[in-house]
């Protein structure tokens, strides 16, 4: 299956005991489509450096007076910080419960 571009990380943030969660500048119809939490293999790819194969969950936050947006949590253990400008690319492919314990 072809990988599939989804976003460019706008920002990033550091969430002691979960993750570090990944957000876009702006929605992402992909990332709608999906219910959350499903588990995805996605691809990050860095300006600067070789691209990073890594586990993410589909999350939603909101924050006052803005909409609600959906990013992507990287949940492995040692999850690279994905910094902003990074790419977020995807096979379309879900991951199974059994590949995340």
């Amino acid at each position: 299956m072809e990988e599939k571009f989804l976003f460019q990380v706008d920002k990033n943030f550091s969430l002691p005991g979960l993750g570090v969660l990944l957000l876009p500048a702006s929605g992402v119809p992909e990332l709608q489509e999906l219910a959350l939490h499903t588990a995805l293999r996605v691809s990050l790819r860095y300006p600067t450096g070789p691209a990073e194969t890594a586990l993410a969950t589909v999350e939603e936050i909101a924050r006052t007076e803005m909409p609600l947006i959906r990013g992507l949590l990287l949940t492995q253990a040692g999850a690279a910080s994905g910094p902003a400008g990074a790419q977020v690319w995807w096979t379309g492919a879900e991951v199974g419960w059994e590949e995340l314990l």
